[in-house]
């Protein structure tokens, strides 16, 4: 503490402490402001150096033998750090190695610092580093210390000598190696590394000082301050600056910068090749560059662009996007100019051509198949109608009496001659309904009337199958608003389905129910059921439910497809809930007349 209280700040410790401070003030800026290979190690170094510029800013401000010796002494955990770090560094920086963990190296980052200081604090008793002679000298202007470097002084020093001169061999290997333009900034890193080496190299040999003192300190806080402004300044080695370049220079895509006046400031090189002789030299104008020009030209006026469509130079089709280059000096016009990006989306745009005239092929192909299905089933109906009438006719005994072996030939002819014109029907109708050629015609009709009617119309067909078929609601007095026989199709599709999978002596139950302005048909059978998420096969054109204990039974799969693009087209809609082995119910909204919505329609009557 005697040390600390007896402190005098002369001119020589103040300069040293002010050269502490703006070491301090670098290290922060390059901690945040740099990326680079080597950073932990740099850090080390100039840490390592920051704490042996600490203890000569004390040892020049105290008065007393004892206490410069000791901040001497405080000083050699620094001073052993601080090349071995300082070499890593060097080695990091070009090489670009892999920041691992290395045991070795953290061995020797405080291994050895703490070995040395140990020896440093019983030196009063070893004299390892500085011997009995050392003693201190005063001089009318100042006192200093002249020292009596004991044996492991050489040795440790010879030991740090190795670290050096291995980071100058580095260097110099490197500076060969590397690429002609980087080799000035690998020059001056040699500089840098070799100077305290000098300095040191002096003082030892030929005794030279800086205020008394070793001069290497100095000159190790004058190259790292060196070496940082160099970091700050040049890109050549910052990872995100030569990723920017790299991706300036060697995209495919041109890129030109101009500044805010409008005048060329630069291009990289595709868009040297896009333009050649066409660019001008730096500061000249653009806008006689073909149609990029006029869209540089409005980014001088008001800095947004004026493309909004691809543009085509040659061959290729560009988008233009722009980017605005802002200056590091934050001021009311902080734009420096803009960058200027011409996307090559020719490929993109050759297909997106080829995918529309795909679009318009498969358009007109189906258009095509659809108005061929729909002549064909046509021209199918017309002598199908022909072969049912006849076969009605043969069977009702016009032509007279028939063999039963004959009549029971001519009945599956006439079942088959319906399933046909049945199929012909529904690909008639879906062939109107892809070409939008179905007209509805829509009409305002009882709904209790039209169940009775669709539920008479279908209990021949069910007693047929041994189902019974029933109403189980009341009426409902109500108008609904639909085509009449498109609306009986799509319900006498849902009522012939329920009845075809229900079992023998099976019920299918139909009721009605008022929806806010719609009626609601329900249509329940307890038959085989529909498994889950089969909406698609449901409702899909020529498909069918299979079910484990049931395949799809007959049709041609159009019947549901078709009911469900009919009541959809009347306004309403078509949906079903199912539970394997205990049923399915099949819920169609249908809309009621406008003249029956109530002014406050209640939500279920």
């Amino acid at each position: 503490m005697s040390c600390i209280a007896s402190l005098v700040f002369t001119f020589e410790a103040a300069t040293v402490a002010t050269l502490w401070g703006i070491c301090g003030l670098v290290l922060v800026c390059v901690v945040r402001n740099n990326r680079f290979a080597g950073k932990p190690a740099f850090v080390l170094t100039f840490s390592a150096m920051l704490w042996w510029l600490f203890t000569v800013v004390f040892d020049l401000a105290s008065q007393g033998e004892y206490c410069k010796v000791g901040w001497s002494l405080a000083a050699w955990p620094g001073i052993t750090l601080l090349p071995i770090a300082w070499a890593f560094f060097v080695f990091d920086y070009t090489m670009n190695t892999k920041q691992e963990r290395q045991p070795v190296r953290y061995l020797l980052y405080f291994g050895l610092p703490c070995i040395v200081g140990i020896i440093a604090l019983t030196n009063s008793q070893t004299h390892l580093l500085y011997g009995t002679d050392t003693q201190l000298i005063e001089t009318n202007a100042r006192s200093y210390v002249v020292f009596d470097h004991g044996p492991l002084f050489y040795t440790i020093a010879a030991g740090l000598y190795i670290f050096i001169m291995s980071a100058l061999s580095l260097l110099a290997y490197a500076f060969f190696k590397a690429k002609s333009s980087i080799r000035p900034f690998l020059g001056v890193l040699f500089i840098i590394t070799a100077a305290p080496l000098t300095a040191n190299f002096a003082y030892i040999v030929w005794g030279f000082t800086a205020f008394g003192f070793d001069p290497t300190p100095f000159m190790f806080a004058v190259a790292l301050i060196a070496f940082s402004w160099l970091l700050l300044n040049n890109t050549m080695m910052d990872t995100e600056a030569q990723g920017r370049s790299l991706l300036f220079y060697a995209t495919q895509n041109p890129v030109i910068i101009i500044d805010t006046a409008g005048r060329f400031a630069g291009a990289n090189s595709a868009a040297k090749t896009l333009f050649g002789e066409q660019l001008p030299n730096k500061g000249g104008t653009l806008d006689h560059l073909e149609k990029i020009g006029s869209v540089l030209n409005f980014f001088r006026e008001t800095g947004e662009s004026s493309c909004a469509e691809p543009i085509r130079l040659g061959e290729r089709v560009f988008d233009p996007r722009s980017l605005p280059i802002e200056s590091p000096i934050q001021t009311k016009a902080n734009l420096l100019g803009w960058s200027v990006s011409l996307i090559d989306i020719t490929e993109r745009e050759r297909a997106a051509e080829a995918l529309r005239e795909a679009v318009v092929d498969a358009e007109e192909a189906n258009q095509a198949k659809s108005r061929f299905l729909a002549m064909i089933s046509h021209e199918l109906r017309t002598p199908m109608t022909s072969v049912k009438g006849g076969l009605d006719l043969v069977l009702h005994g016009a032509a007279g009496e028939v063999s039963e072996p004959v009549k029971n030939l001519l009945t599956v002819a006439h079942r088959n001659s319906l399933r046909l014109l049945k199929l012909i029907d529904d690909v008639l109708d879906l062939q109107k309904l892809d070409l939008s050629a179905i007209i509805l015609e829509q009409q305002d009709l009882d709904a209790d009337k039209f169940l009775r009617d669709i539920v008479e119309e279908y209990e021949a067909y069910a007693k047929e199958k041994k189902v019974r078929l029933a109403i189980t609601t009341g009426g409902v007095d109500r108008q609904l608003r639909a085509d009449p026989n498109r609306l009986k199709q799509v319900v006498g599709n849902v009522i012939s389905n329920a009845v075809k999978f229900s079992p023998e002596g099976g019920r299918v139950e139909c009721s009605t129910q008022l929806i806010e302005t719609k009626l609601r048909l329900s249509i329940k059978d307890h038959g085989i059921g529909i498994p889950k998420n089969e909406e698609d096969q449901v409702f899909g054109r020529f498909n069918q439910v299979k079910h484990s204990s049931s395949q799809a039974s007959g049709g041609s799969g159009l019947g549901m497809h078709i009911a469900k693009l009919l009541i959809e087209r009347m306004g309403g809609s078509i949906s079903y809930e199912s539970r394997l082995g205990l049923g399915t119910t099949f819920r169609i909204d249908i809309p009621i007349s406008p003249q029956e919505i109530p002014v406050h329609p209640a939500l279920n009557i």
